[in-house]
């Protein structure tokens, strides 16, 4: 038997598996007594197996959604680490947030996930520049290979500067498709000064619509976004000590907070994202999964939760 067998004799979470909600569950405990400070995995050992097994789950899908031909209407949606997404219509392949590994642990690309991923987009949005979801070698290289990258102007590290900047309420056009940028306040931040921080509101063509918030306050960010997209891409947990259970500040829970937001945006479908951040939970964080099938089962609109490397086709 294979280490990644014993250590997954069921395999990682797939939502194209039964008991695929059991299996989140079961992941993030696992990687909650396993992976954190002098645990058997340990995440800033080196080799890691179980990021090992990640990196092959990440691998074969960015595989098979390379080789993805969407039909005409139809978007095809692949779940990357945490919370970033890739986006393929008929025409061209969007990137939000693409983390290619965790670079906290110094650990190697084994898999060649950096330059694999720059080849497969053809632009990449990232929201802010916390390492979980802004990576320097990514942006790198998709400069090497003439793909744009935009971002708030205030978030743009001084090395990196061929990085396009959209300012609040700036749209762009690449190709048939148009992104709107949307700056506000970072969760869990009182002020939008303190990170500079941007939500994504992307038409593509033929009218499919989708917001992605990244670590975006959706309870007070979303307010010039146009109603009724079909996909609200929306961070995990909640955007602040207001929704937190036990907190001193607390006047409601997430579900709370998530319905301020459908109420004013008014999605058809919600994608839960952000959960079992290997550097959260490596610093006590729980994985949440929890908290996202309460979600699930609480809020009045379509709402699916993906596992890394998962994919899904909408229309």
């Amino acid at each position: 038997m294979s280490e990644e067998s014993s250590l997954f004799p069921l395999g990682l979470p797939d939502r194209e598996q039964p008991e695929f909600f059991a299996r989140l569950l079961w992941f993030g405990q696992f990687i909650e007594e396993n992976c954190r400070r002098n645990c058997q995995f340990d995440l800033n050992n080196w080799p890691n197996p179980v990021w090992q097994a990640l990196a092959r789950k990440l691998f074969l899908g960015l595989e098979d959604f390379s080789k993805t031909k969407p039909e005409p209407g139809q978007v095809v949606i692949l779940q990357w680490y945490n919370s970033g997404i890739l986006v393929k219509t008929p025409e061209q392949v969007l990137g939000f947030d693409l983390v290619p590994i965790p670079r906290y642990y110094c650990w190697p690309d084994e898999m060649g996930l950096t330059g694999l991923l720059a080849e497969v987009i053809d632009v990449l949005f990232v929201t802010h520049n916390h390492a979980d979801h802004f990576d320097s070698e990514l942006i790198k290289e998709c400069n090497r290979l003439n793909r744009p990258v935009f971002m708030h102007p205030q978030a743009v590290p001084a090395h990196l500067s061929e990085i396009g900047k959209l300012p609040d309420q700036t749209s762009i056009r690449i190709g048939q498709t148009r992104v709107k940028a949307h700056h506000g306040r970072h969760v869990w931040r009182s002020l939008a000064e303190e990170v500079a921080t941007s939500g994504f509101e992307v038409e593509l063509a033929g009218g499919f619509r989708f917001v992605f918030c990244g670590d975006l306050d959706y309870t007070v960010g979303l307010t010039n976004v146009t109603a009724e997209p079909d996909v609200l891409f929306i961070t995990w947990r909640n955007p602040g000590p207001a929704f937190e259970d036990g907190h001193p500040e607390q006047r409601g829970n997430t579900v709370d907070a998530v319905n301020i937001a459908i109420e004013q945006v008014k999605p058809r479908m919600i994608v839960l994202e952000h959960y079992a951040e290997l550097d959260h939970v490596y610093h006590g964080f729980s994985a949440s999964y929890e908290l996202a099938l309460q979600l699930i089962r609480s809020l009045p609109v379509k709402t699916e939760i993906l596992f890394w490397g998962d994919k899904l086709a909408l229309s």
